[in-house]
Protein backbone atom coordinates (compact mmCIF):
# COMPACT_ATOMS: atom_id res chain seq x y z
CA UNK A 1 0.00 0.00 0.00
CA UNK A 2 1.27 3.43 -0.47
CA UNK A 3 0.38 6.96 -0.87
CA UNK A 4 0.35 9.68 -3.46
CA UNK A 5 -1.07 13.08 -4.28
CA UNK A 6 -3.78 12.92 -7.31
CA UNK A 7 -4.81 16.39 -8.94
CA UNK A 8 -8.19 15.77 -10.11
CA UNK A 9 -10.03 18.26 -12.34
CA UNK A 10 -13.59 18.94 -11.15
CA UNK A 11 -15.93 18.10 -13.75
CA UNK A 12 -18.31 20.77 -12.85
CA UNK A 13 -15.78 23.73 -11.88
CA UNK A 14 -13.17 25.12 -13.32
CA UNK A 15 -10.18 24.34 -10.69
CA UNK A 16 -8.25 21.88 -9.24
CA UNK A 17 -7.63 20.48 -5.90
CA UNK A 18 -5.32 18.30 -4.35
CA UNK A 19 -6.26 14.90 -2.42
CA UNK A 20 -5.14 12.44 -0.76
CA UNK A 21 -4.88 9.16 -2.47
CA UNK A 22 -4.61 5.30 -1.16
CA UNK A 23 -3.38 2.84 -3.63
CA UNK A 24 -2.72 -0.82 -3.09
CA UNK A 25 -1.88 -3.74 -5.78
CA UNK A 26 -3.31 -7.38 -5.57
CA UNK A 27 -2.87 -10.42 -8.55
CA UNK A 28 -5.75 -12.06 -9.14
CA UNK A 29 -5.78 -15.35 -11.41
CA UNK A 30 -7.21 -15.52 -13.92
CA UNK A 31 -8.90 -18.91 -13.79
CA UNK A 32 -11.14 -16.84 -10.79
CA UNK A 33 -12.42 -14.46 -13.10
CA UNK A 34 -15.52 -16.69 -13.95
CA UNK A 35 -16.74 -16.04 -10.33
CA UNK A 36 -17.87 -13.15 -8.57
CA UNK A 37 -14.96 -9.87 -7.62
CA UNK A 38 -17.25 -7.75 -5.65
CA UNK A 39 -16.36 -4.31 -4.92
CA UNK A 40 -18.25 -2.78 -2.10
CA UNK A 41 -18.21 1.04 -1.27
CA UNK A 42 -20.25 2.21 2.11
CA UNK A 43 -20.40 5.01 4.22
CA UNK A 44 -21.05 5.39 7.69
CA UNK A 45 -23.95 7.87 7.71
CA UNK A 46 -24.49 10.83 4.94
CA UNK A 47 -23.81 10.63 1.23
CA UNK A 48 -20.97 10.11 -1.16
CA UNK A 49 -21.10 11.63 -4.55
CA UNK A 50 -18.70 10.36 -6.83
CA UNK A 51 -17.39 7.27 -9.36
CA UNK A 52 -15.82 4.20 -9.76
CA UNK A 53 -13.67 3.93 -12.92
CA UNK A 54 -11.72 0.73 -14.15
CA UNK A 55 -9.23 1.52 -16.65
CA UNK A 56 -10.65 4.68 -17.69
CA UNK A 57 -14.19 3.95 -18.36
CA UNK A 58 -17.17 5.03 -15.53
CA UNK A 59 -18.50 1.53 -14.40
CA UNK A 60 -20.90 2.96 -11.91
CA UNK A 61 -21.91 6.49 -9.48
CA UNK A 62 -21.18 6.50 -6.08
CA UNK A 63 -24.80 7.99 -5.01
CA UNK A 64 -26.04 5.68 -2.39
CA UNK A 65 -24.64 5.05 1.00
CA UNK A 66 -23.75 1.51 -0.55
CA UNK A 67 -22.81 0.30 -3.59
CA UNK A 68 -21.77 -3.14 -4.72
CA UNK A 69 -20.30 -3.72 -8.09
CA UNK A 70 -19.23 -7.24 -9.36
CA UNK A 71 -16.28 -6.21 -11.45
CA UNK A 72 -15.65 -9.88 -13.26
CA UNK A 73 -16.97 -9.16 -16.09
CA UNK A 74 -14.98 -6.43 -16.76
CA UNK A 75 -11.58 -7.61 -15.78
CA UNK A 76 -9.16 -8.19 -18.81
CA UNK A 77 -5.54 -9.70 -18.50
CA UNK A 78 -2.76 -7.32 -17.39
CA UNK A 79 -2.83 -4.69 -15.30
CA UNK A 80 -6.57 -3.22 -14.49
CA UNK A 81 -6.96 0.03 -12.61
CA UNK A 82 -9.70 0.63 -10.36
CA UNK A 83 -10.40 4.10 -9.14
CA UNK A 84 -12.60 5.38 -6.27
CA UNK A 85 -13.02 9.06 -6.49
CA UNK A 86 -15.54 11.48 -4.75
CA UNK A 87 -16.69 13.80 -2.02
CA UNK A 88 -18.77 12.25 1.01
CA UNK A 89 -20.90 14.17 3.60
CA UNK A 90 -20.26 14.46 6.46
CA UNK A 91 -16.37 14.93 6.70
CA UNK A 92 -16.95 13.04 10.08
CA UNK A 93 -18.03 10.23 8.72
CA UNK A 94 -16.10 6.42 7.68
CA UNK A 95 -16.17 5.21 3.87
CA UNK A 96 -15.08 1.77 3.45
CA UNK A 97 -13.71 0.13 0.78
CA UNK A 98 -13.46 -3.80 0.10
CA UNK A 99 -12.78 -5.73 -2.65
CA UNK A 100 -13.95 -9.46 -1.90
CA UNK A 101 -12.22 -11.97 -4.79
CA UNK A 102 -12.57 -16.28 -4.20
CA UNK A 103 -8.10 -15.83 -3.43
CA UNK A 104 -7.71 -11.89 -2.18
CA UNK A 105 -9.52 -9.55 -0.25
CA UNK A 106 -8.63 -6.05 0.51
CA UNK A 107 -10.49 -3.56 2.82
CA UNK A 108 -9.41 0.26 3.94
CA UNK A 109 -11.45 3.26 6.05
CA UNK A 110 -10.74 6.58 5.49
CA UNK A 111 -11.96 9.64 7.59
CA UNK A 112 -12.01 13.19 8.32
CA UNK A 113 -11.39 15.37 5.20
CA UNK A 114 -14.23 14.76 2.89
CA UNK A 115 -12.79 13.28 0.28
CA UNK A 116 -12.44 9.66 -1.20
CA UNK A 117 -9.27 8.33 -3.05
CA UNK A 118 -9.05 5.19 -3.50
CA UNK A 119 -6.79 2.88 -6.51
CA UNK A 120 -6.72 -0.36 -6.47
CA UNK A 121 -4.27 -1.67 -9.17
CA UNK A 122 -5.53 -4.98 -10.60
CA UNK A 123 -2.80 -7.47 -11.63
CA UNK A 124 -4.49 -10.21 -13.72
CA UNK A 125 -2.49 -13.33 -14.44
Amino acid sequence: MGSQTLIERNKNQDYSSQQQVQSSTISVPAVTLSQPHILTVSISRGYIDGTIELNGRVLHYLQDREIRVDLSPHLLRGRNTLKILGDYNPEQASVKVELAAPQSQVSQQMAGNGRLGQIIILEVQ
